[in-house]
């Protein structure tokens, strides 16, 4: 029994001891939550004042620390520029080219370490997520600051040691960039509802000099659900989805571009009174590798080492309507790029499985051809408007292959001379094994043609020209040719074939293939003058269209 009574005695003191010990833990955590937060809430403004020679004012309207969770939040919270401090550090010419303000609903900061931060002054953080910031960034090159350049570790070091928050997350972000130039132009770039998290965010004496981290982290992602817009002229809604760039992987990707028509095509063309292209332009998976994010934003240029692009281009003309006044010199490919207010310099464009498809109406059936390019794979390279670039290298080239009309296997080559006033262009091509059935839906609606039978073979040409002319080679190997020379009939508006003078084209002007009986392969050389009014395609299409009535015969009919 007298055992029992010494353990049951222990036991007590124990359960006493830490009974006390718990309450004054307890006591103590509450004690220093009382005295640290108010040590927090006059730190906080002062830091802003001395960090920053009382430039910014920092103001909040409530601090709560969490000594036993580690927390730290502060609601209402911002920073604003002191303009009284500010013109006189410019009369001093000691204020800073770029400036920051910012107003935030609430900072939450997690796994925070209270007692390394007021005794060992080290702010050392697992997160810290801030709640719907606006964040106003100007930079003005006209200001001149004659200050020694400090480093932010320079600027902290006073006050700590180091801080250090492995996951900085901005939720809702709404940023205003203003860039000053030298002539006080203004560039502004403004953004709303991004997403911006950082990661392993370090301001230390050597976090700035470490070869893997960008702006003392290791990486910035940047984030934008969607952006959409008019264009100029209201015809179209332009609709840019999923925008993220990665700062360490300098990437840039959009998850979906689309242009499309603000009006159905019969309302465009009433609004307009005249013929202008209509447009449906659909792309996917857009990527934009080694992006230099600092040309864009300071000096408006866009630099980068390749973009892929994946998606659908629907083009529509009705031809029926007047053409629009002026003309279309000036504006070949290489001309209009010459033409882009902004410097761009990308090595290489590359487009994967896209689909393009032109339809017309044309003024004398009133019907609408096909023309499908499917699959097309290309690249573009040296696609730049920088002089420097351009004397270095003046060709822009493309290389692309594609499925035409669903059959046909089409490769073409572009050369584009940068710089030339003139637009001038070389274009050469090859298509293989093609049913020129498949071309009906063309040739039917826009030329009253129907193609009854022909085995294309080989197409090849070789084109050189400029924006008032084009001349070339083309050999066009075929069997089997047989055409139907049709009309349409008045009411249902279908085709019916004309007999005679169908049966007259077969046998006295077509020849029905090439190379003939005699084996001797036919080559043309076509010639054409551009029709100013109509495009750069126009009159690559049109050239090689002249080349193949030459060898086949139409020209007779």
């Amino acid at each position: 029994m007298k055992r029992k009574f010494h353990i049951n005695k222990g036991l007590k003191v124990l359960l006493i001891v830490l009974g006390a010990l718990i309450i004054l833990i307890l006591g103590l955590g509450i004690y220093l939550n009382i005295h640290w937060n108010k040590t927090i809430r006059s730190e906080l403004k002062s830091y802003v004042h001395d960090i920053s020679d009382g430039l910014y004012i920092a103001e909040f309207k409530e601090v709560r620390l969490n000594v036993f969770t580690g927390s730290l939040t502060v609601e209402k919270a911002s920073m604003r520029l002191d303009t009284v401090v500010y013109e006189k550090m410019l009369a001093l010419h000691i204020a800073p080219a770029e400036t920051y303000q910012f107003t935030v609903e609430e900072l939450r900061l997690k796994y925070f370490r209270p007692l390394r931060y007021f005794r060992g002054k080290e702010l050392r953080a697992g997160s810290l997520t801030v709640i719907a910031p606006d964040l106003i960034i100007e930079h003005n090159e006209n200001i001149v600051d004659t200050s020694k350049p400090e480093t932010a570790y320079q600027h902290i070091s006073s006050k700590m040691k180091f801080i250090l928050i492995k996951t900085l997350q901005l939720d809702s972000t709404n940023l205003k960039y203003t860039f000053i130039r030298k002539d006080s132009s203004r560039i502004i770039h403004q953004f709303r509802n991004l997403g911006i998290q950082v990661n392993d965010f370090l301001i230390d004496s050597l976090a700035l000099e470490d070869p893997g981290r960008i702006l003392y982290a290791r990486n910035y992602v940047v984030k934008m659900k969607d952006y959409r817009f008019r264009s100029k002229d209201s015809l179209y809604w332009i609709n840019i989805r999923n925008i993220s760039y990665d700062a360490a992987a300098q990437v840039f990707n959009i998850g979906q571009f689309e242009l499309s028509p603000t009006l159905n095509k019969e309302d465009f063309q009433q609004k307009l009174g005249f013929q202008q292209d209509y447009y449906n332009l659909s792309f996917e998976d857009i990527s934009t590798e080694h992006l230099n994010i600092k040309k864009l934003l300071q000096e408006q240029q866009i630099w980068a080492d390749k973009m892929v692009i994946h998606g659908d281009i629907d083009i529509y003309r009705d031809r029926r309507p007047p053409m629009p006044s002026g003309n279309k010199l000036g504006k070949f490919p290489n001309q209009q790029l010459a033409k882009v207010p902004i410097p761009l310099f990308i090595d290489t464009l590359e487009g994967r499985r896209v689909n393009i498809q032109y339809t017309e109406t044309s003024p004398l059936t009133h019907q609408s051809g096909t023309l499908r390019f499917s699959n097309v794979n290309g690249n573009f390279r040296n696609i730049t408007n920088i002089d420097s670039m351009v004397k270095s290298n003046d060709q822009l080239t493309a290389d692309l292959d594609a499925i035409f009309m669903g059959s046909g296997k089409l490769k073409a080559h572009f050369d584009f001379t940068l710089g030339s006033k003139t637009g001038n262009f070389a274009v050469s091509g090859e298509l293989s094994n093609m049913n020129g059935r498949d071309l009906n839906p063309v040739t039917k609606p826009l030329g009253k043609v129907e193609i009854r039978s022909c085995d294309l073979k080989e197409l090849t040409f070789h084109l050189k020209g400029d924006e008032m002319k084009a001349s070339g080679t083309l050999k066009l190997l075929y069997s089997n040719l047989r055409i139907a020379i049709l009309e349409q009939d008045k009411d249902s508006k279908g085709y019916v074939r004309k007999g005679l003078i169908s049966l007259v084209a077969n046998i006295l002007a077509l020849h029905d293939s090439n190379p003939g009986q005699n084996g001797v392969v036919r080559t043309a050389k076509p010639v054409l003058q551009r029709d100013i009014h109509k495009s750069f395609f126009n009159l690559v299409w049109k050239t090689i269209l002249e080349g193949v009535k030459e060898t086949v015969g139409t020209g007779k009919i």
